[in-house]
């Protein structure tokens, strides 16, 4: 037989109410003494709350979801890590879906977190599904959207800068005297995309050069397509002399062909990634990089979050911007390497 908070409320002396106030933090304060008898009988019967009969009441089910685009991304585990940290110390569980940047299969996972009745979901969109979200809203779910505004949907949203990023990367590359710079992009129709073109074209413009079409490739989240895509760029003639990949997934492509066909970085090809991951610092060559705070941008997104849950927060949404910053390495500048 399960144990009960009558059970609880005998072994401990209390009344049930006072069970209550212990397991729900409130709303009556309980004195340090009888709140460690509770604690202590809690803990001799093994006694487990009811999250459902909690839910009714509170009108609350203590779990979040994560919908991230791909979850083998380090970029995303990281993130999806840090906001599981974040949100374990307030009793909030997290559920962590993978959307593969399916619209379809995005779609399925919100079906299935609003029917969970969620208190809230951080997402990384697609872009599509706008009435799924309008409906999640509407029936409670709070949203928080990541790295990407959805047209329309009035979300909180965390932003990482990707104009200043990808302009201080290709600057560098220009600083260390490229004229032919590549760039393998994300879909523009996306914003890390828009913003990383813009800040290419932007750092081309202000040191005076004229952009070449030819050198801009537009690909998909497919690792084939990235491969095929990074060659297209090494195949122009005359070869870009340096490229700049708009996310680490995209520089597997171009890594890929450094490889197979025995260049050299920076003296054949100089590389500069959008996402610092571990990895880049210790290959050889090591790969320059844009950086962030993974941590920060986890507890931006989650301290948006809870506050729509908790109620702290009603009005407009807010669009937070997490800095980025180059770490120069062996790949564009040789042997003397930023230190990360």
């Amino acid at each position: 037989m399960s144990v009960t908070r009558n059970d609880v409320a005998a072994l401990a002396g209390v009344s049930v109410a006072t069970v209550s106030y212990v397991v729900n933090n409130g709303p009556r304060p309980v004195s340090a003494e009888t709140r460690e008898r509770v604690l202590r009988a809690i803990e001799q019967l093994d006694y487990q709350p009811s999250a459902v009969a909690r839910s009714l009441k509170t009108n609350r089910t203590q779990t979040v979801g994560i919908v991230v685009s791909d979850i083998l991304n380090p970029i995303l585990a990281a993130i999806a890590k840090h906001a599981e940290d974040l949100l374990l110390p307030s009793g909030h569980s997290l559920i962590l879906g993978n959307s593969d940047e399916s619209p379809e299969h995005e779609l399925q996972l919100l079906r299935t977190l609003v029917g969970r009745r969620a208190d809230g979901v951080l997402l990384l969109p697609t872009g599509h599904n706008q009435r799924t979200l309008y409906s999640a809203m509407e029936k409670g779910c709070h949203l928080g959207l990541l790295d990407r505004q959805v047209e329309g949907v009035n979300a909180d949203c965390v932003m990482f800068d990707n104009e200043g990023g990808a302009y201080e990367a290709v600057q560098h590359l220009i600083e260390s005297g490229h004229t032919r710079i590549g760039l393998l992009n994300l879909p523009a129709i996306l914003a890390p995309g828009r913003g990383r073109l813009s800040g290419y074209r932007r750092a081309l413009k202000d040191a005076g050069l004229t952009e070449d079409p030819r050198l801009v490739r537009e690909v998909s989240f497919k690792a084939q397509e990235c491969y095929a895509m990074a060659g297209e760029l090494l195949d122009v003639d005359p070869p870009p002399t340096a490229l700049f990949a708009a996310s680490n997934r995209l520089a597997e492509g171009v890594l890929r062909h450094v490889k197979e066909r025995r260049l050299r970085m920076p003296d054949d090809i100089a590389l500069c990634v959008f996402d610092d991951v571990a990895a880049f610092s210790y290959m050889t060559p090591s790969i320059t990089a844009v950086g962030y705070d993974t941590r920060e941008f986890a507890s931006r997104a989650v301290g948006f979050l809870c506050d729509r849950i908790e109620d702290r927060y009603d009005g407009d949404a807010r669009i937070a911007q997490v800095s980025c910053r180059l770490i120069r390495r062996e790949s564009t500048i040789g042997s003397t390497p930023d230190i990360a």
